[in-house]
């Protein structure tokens, strides 16, 4: 054999055992005799692999309940152990800093809530080193046995090179991060767009399969929507895709504070534009509900928002019912040009019942080609922990699936 040929056999090799390892994860529990059937590959190559696994630890097998159709051996399943490796997972937000350790399946063996990071970049990788080894002494976890972290920034970022192109503070820009934690931690770092990695967060550790194809619609402070493309995230040239907050959606609308530009959905749709609404509605006394529950000389949250807004506040109501609209508007124009399957919804605001069904009845009345029952939208219950878990999952899918 020669050398090239070597080196093209261990690639098939490993490929085949990766092709397994993601039939296993994506759909177990499964058999030997089903691998085959997904893969086409033979039953030997099947089980060799499966025992190497098996040997590793990284995969579980038990017989399947109830007695075999046959009345012979039951069948044997085949399973990831949750708990052979971990990941850490870090949401650097506007408001806060989310920390979790999870299994391979997505379970949070330990979390952590803190402050917003600091906007001087040096304290903030400190603080991220330093909560890191603090949630990983709290798991109980040996750190040989974590994979790595993932940690997702709200922003323009530049994931390959590890650099932080753009945020919301000034000093983290242009900043080599990845390289910077994993020297401070001596463990392998992977940073990317926050919004992408919750979905990376809804494919792997998701209730319910997901479509190998979505679209994963984020409002927050800034509006995202990465599409999950065949179980890849479309990143685009420099890592830029999936910026909707800066599409334009009303060209002599106000400025967005992010971009300078005018007529940003951001501007009119993004938490901050509800807020500063919020805000203005409240100092020009027209917002009673919202007076009520705001401390005199205190800005309004989302929360306090959304509350007014449950109590039938005017003009609390008249603000989210445009803001809503707008976003509606957007996902309606991304199932008119993409035709997700599915389109996931992440937002505080949709706690809401009627902010949800506002926004489903602004794109069903916005379609073009699509009935309203060919269009799937899924909103997902609000967790603090979403993005966190997030990056968690991407950094599992690189290390055991990719």
């Amino acid at each position: 054999m020669t050398k090239g040929e070597g080196i093209s056999l261990l690639g098939v090799k490993e490929r085949n055992r990766q092709q397994i390892k993601r039939v296993i994860y994506r759909q177990a529990p499964v058999t030997r005799q089903h691998i085959t059937d997904e893969l086409g590959l033979s039953l030997p190559t099947i089980t060799t692999n499966v025992a190497q696994m098996l040997g590793e630890g990284l995969l579980v097998e038990y017989a399947a309940p109830g007695r075999s159709p046959t009345g012979g051996r039951r069948l044997q399943l085949l399973d990831f152990n949750a708990a052979a490796r971990y990941a850490v997972g870090v949401e650097l937000g506007p408001y806060q800093t989310l920390f979790c350790l999870t299994d391979l399946r997505g379970r949070v063996c330990a979390s952590l809530a803190l402050e917003a990071a600091s906007p001087q970049y040096l304290e903030m990788t400190a603080f991220v080193a330093q909560s890191v080894r603090e949630l990983v002494q709290r798991s109980g976890i040996r750190e040989e046995r974590l994979f790595g972290v993932g940690v997702g920034i709200p922003g323009f970022i530049e994931y390959q090179e590890g650099v932080i192109r753009t945020a919301f503070h000034s000093d983290w820009m242009g900043r080599p991060f990845v390289q910077d934690l994993s020297s401070l931690l001596s463990l392998p770092v992977w940073i990317d767009n926050n919004a992408r990695m919750r979905a990376f967060g809804r494919e792997m550790f998701g209730s319910g399969a997901a479509p190998d194809t979505f679209a994963y619609f984020l409002v927050s402070k800034g509006l995202a929507c990465p599409l999950m493309i065949k179980n890849n995230v479309l990143a685009g040239h420099k890592a830029s895709a999936g910026e909707v907050g800066h599409t334009t959606i009303l060209p002599d609308g106000p400025l967005c504070p992010t971009c300078g530009r005018r007529g940003c959905l951001e501007a009119v749709a993004g938490e901050s534009a509800i807020l500063s609404a919020a805000a203005k509605a409240l100092a020009q006394g027209n917002a009673p509900c919202l007076a009520a529950l705001v401390p005199p000389g205190e800005a309004p949250d989302t929360a306090r928002v959304l509350e007014a807004q449950r109590q039938g506040d005017p003009a609390i109501g008249s603000i989210m019912e445009k803001a809503v609209e707008y976003l509606g508007l957007e996902v309606a124009n991304i199932f008119n040009f993409i035709s997700p399957s599915l389109v996931v919804v992440d937002g505080y605001i949709f706690q809401l019942e009627e902010n949800r069904r506002r926004l489903q009845e602004t794109v069903q009345g916005n379609l073009y080609g699509l009935m309203a029952r060919e269009t799937n939208i899924e909103f997902l219950p609000y967790d603090r922990l979403t993005g966190a878990l997030g990056a968690a999952a991407f950094v599992v899918r690189r290390c055991l699936l990719d």
